[in-house]
């Protein structure tokens, strides 16, 4: 990578002040995520928002599936690895950016899974429409609401498995164990050059691209409500949707703002331990998530609303093989392994699951982030 010398820095105004690691106020950190220098933004992170919006035409691809229609699995291969021009939006198929290879390689083979049988499974329902049941793969209705799923045998839908999947095993990891890594953002990364051709340094650059993968907006929580609910997407949106329980909103935003100007200001303690706070944060909101869907999947157990409990409990079991790729997870993988593949009925057949196995997993979170106890029937 080659650099030209740093002429100044300068972060955009307004600013608040923020306290150094030696309690001397020392940095000044802008209100919302923006940074300048010499009059132009130093922020960057086109290839992250690129494959959140790649991620969202592949779901709405599956889900066209939802109502009898055969989707083509050379499609969703080509959308997954972003060749022959698979996408609805032509900036995509532009971009030289992908999903398969920003996917943790441990969970390549379980995405192309997921896709392949979306599609095998969706070509058998235009031949012939089946109703899902235990062993069999078919459509399921939600409740009464006229709404269907396609989940393969052991009940899990399509949709959620590739959406919490590619949430997990890349915009999760690559924040934790690549954006924020000692390769990327550790002292020995170049942070007093400018990228050649660019506003930004290396270590700056990589700060944003972890923040990119969260999916919120540079202005969050404080910008137009409204507009933000539409704007916040993934990770973003069930951040959002825990904040009322753990007032996690302005913290994590804060420490991603105070982290990129730590790093302007080359104040490297400060930098690590806004680092730490993201990822306490982010697999905080994580735990919760888990919990708030174990509780919406008991309530359609206990109801009989079979379809609404396998949608939700696959949403559930995405979200619990996404703590894996934290490095200071509170669960061990075995932990992880038994909520899977036991609490979520065996094997992982979610039309085997059990409320005593749903209390397990929910007791095993519980116990390992406690802020979640006084809370964790209402989350």
């Amino acid at each position: 990578m080659k650099f030209k010398k740093l002429l100044f820095v300068s972060l955009l105004a307004p600013f608040f002040a923020c306290e150094s690691t030696n309690e001397e106020p020392s940095i000044l950190i802008p209100n919302t995520y923006s940074f300048e220098r010499n009059g132009s933004s130093t922020v960057s992170y086109q290839g992250q928002t690129d494959r959140l919006n790649m991620t969202t035409e592949i779901k709405n691809y599956i889900s066209s599936a939802n109502d009898g229609s055969e989707i083509s699995l050379t499609k969703l291969l080509n959308m997954y690895s972003n060749t022959n021009s698979p996408f609805e939006s032509s900036e995509l198929n532009a971009s030289s950016k992908k999903l398969e290879d920003k996917t943790n390689p441990a969970e390549v083979n379980f995405i192309k899974s997921v896709l392949s049988e979306a599609a095998s499974t969706s070509a058998k329902m235009a031949q012939n429409r089946t109703t899902a049941s235990d062993g069999v793969a078919g459509l399921i209705e939600r409740g009464n609401s006229g709404n269907f799923i396609l989940v393969n045998e052991k009940g899990w839908e399509f949709k959620e498995m590739f959406e919490k999947g590619v949430m997990g095993s890349i915009f999760y990891d690559q924040i934790m164990n690549v954006y924020l890594s000692e390769s990327k953002i550790g002292n020995n990364v170049e942070n007093t050059l400018l990228v050649e051709g660019k506003n930004y340094t290396a270590m700056e650059h990589h700060w944003d691209e972890a923040f990119g993968y969260w999916g919120v907006p540079r202005d969050f929580p404080s910008g137009d409500p409204v507009l933000q609910d539409s704007e916040n997407i993934f990770w973003a949106k069930y951040t959002n949707g825990r904040d009322a329980a753990l007032n996690v909103n302005e913290p994590l935003m804060k420490a991603y703002i105070t982290g990129r100007a730590a790093i302007v200001a080359k104040d490297y303690a400060l930098r690590d331990t806004q680092k730490q706070r993201i990822i306490e944060l982010h697999e905080l909101v994580t735990a919760a998530t888990t919990v708030h869907y174990i509780n919406r999947t008991m309530n359609s157990l206990s109801t009989g609303d079979i379809g609404n409990m396998l949608h939700l409990l696959s949403e559930t079991y995405g979200f619990v093989k996404a703590i894996q790729y934290s490095p200071m997870k509170k669960l061990t993988n075995q932990e992880i392994n038994d909520i899977l593949t036991k609490d979520f009925g065996e094997g992982g057949n979610f039309w085997k699951v059990t409320m005593e196995g749903l209390n397990r997993a929910k007791e095993r979170l519980s116990n390992a982030y406690p802020e979640l106890n006084p809370i964790k029937d209402v989350l």
